[in-house]
């Protein structure tokens, strides 16, 4: 059963970080006949980093996870998994290729009991993270990405038992917003383009449905830099301007976003707006401690909608996000 409703999002730590292991890839047809199967995970925590008060060892998690049984390898009995949903309190998230969660690499394993899921994936959820469905050792991890030490850790087990009633959610309404943002430049580095007092323009672009309703952040879509006349990248580019590690901050004004990435823009830089400060520093790769420019920032709290935003905020015709996480595509074999 496919349906369509709004992914909540009051979603713990704990469950944001987990449900970083939805694999959205599948071999699912978008149609309400397509025969979806859902499995549910139990992950008994029993290792957890110091200093994270909000979980415990103990604590079970639980998740489900779907696929299309027409998608199984006859040989194999493999099959990609589409989505996969954390319960606490209630199933979340609803939403199938969900463009804030990067998902690229989960397969499940029917050919014998116990259950075999592999998930490999990085996210961005209030902090860098990787997440890791092992199927040898039938065990979930949650990784800092950084020195790679473990934030916690589960042995699973999932029930071949099929859920009754689940459905999978394939689309969700958006109600895509610009802010634009000015950075003044007071710190320029000899050779740099720019002087001390240009003003900087950009465009934040994010989802006013997606914002958090507890914590009122969001993730970006994109970020947009106004050059000379026109805003770059026109439409999410996470190879130019990728969004991973952002956030905005609604909750208060005026408005704080974080945002980090090292990419190419002429030279191997790090750009990074920071939150605390309200400041945009832009750092050589080759040298992450110095400075090339840098600048306060200031968010305009009048929000932009219209065609605009919503092509500022939605992937390229080429390849729309909606039309290629669901396609089906032929089952690793590792």
């Amino acid at each position: 059963m496919i349906t369509s409703r709004r992914m909540p999002a009051d979603w713990t730590l704990i469950a944001r970080l987990i449900l970083g292991a939805a694999a959205l890839l599948g071999a699912v047809p978008g149609d309400a006949d397509a025969a979806i199967v859902a499995l549910d995970v139990t992950m008994p925590l029993d290792r957890v980093a110091p200093g994270r008060p909000e979980i415990k060892v103990g604590d079970v998690q639980r998740a489900r996870i779907f696929y299309d049984d027409a998608g199984i390898d006859p040989k194999t009995h493999k099959v990609r998994v589409i989505h996969m949903e954390q319960g606490m309190g209630r199933w979340a998230p609803w939403l199938a290729c969900d463009a804030t969660l990067p998902m690229a690499d989960a397969w499940l394993d029917l050919s014998r009991e116990p259950y075999r899921y592999h998930y490999r994936g990085a996210a961005f959820i209030g902090e860098p993270i990787r997440v890791e469905f092992d199927e040898h050792a039938r065990r979930m991890s949650i990784f800092k990405p950084g020195d790679g030490s473990a934030i916690a850790s589960a042995p699973y087990t999932i029930s071949p038992a099929p859920v009754r009633g689940a459905g999978l959610t394939t689309d969700a309404p958006r109600a895509v917003t610009m802010l634009n943002m000015a950075v003044t430049l007071d710190e320029v580095a000899p050779g740099q383009p720019g002087r001390i007092g240009d003003v900087d323009h950009l465009r934040l672009v994010y989802d006013a449905n997606a914002v958090d309703p507890r914590t009122k952040r969001v993730r970006l879509l994109n970020l947009q830099h106004d050059t000379g006349g026109h805003y770059m990248p026109p439409a999410p580019d996470p190879v130019s301007m990728p969004t991973a590690d952002s956030w905005l901050d609604l909750s208060a004004s005026p408005y704080r976003l974080h945002y980090r990435a090292a990419v190419v823009h002429g030279r191997p830089i790090i750009i990074e707006f920071d939150e605390q400060l309200h400041r945009l520093t832009i750092h050589p790769q080759d040298d992450p401690t110095a400075t090339l420019i840098s600048g306060p920032y200031a968010i305009d709290p009048t929000g932009i909608v219209g065609p605009e935003a919503i092509a500022a905020g939605s992937p390229p015709r080429s390849a729309p996000a909606s039309d290629t996480c669901m396609t089906g595509q032929p089952t690793p074999d590792p």
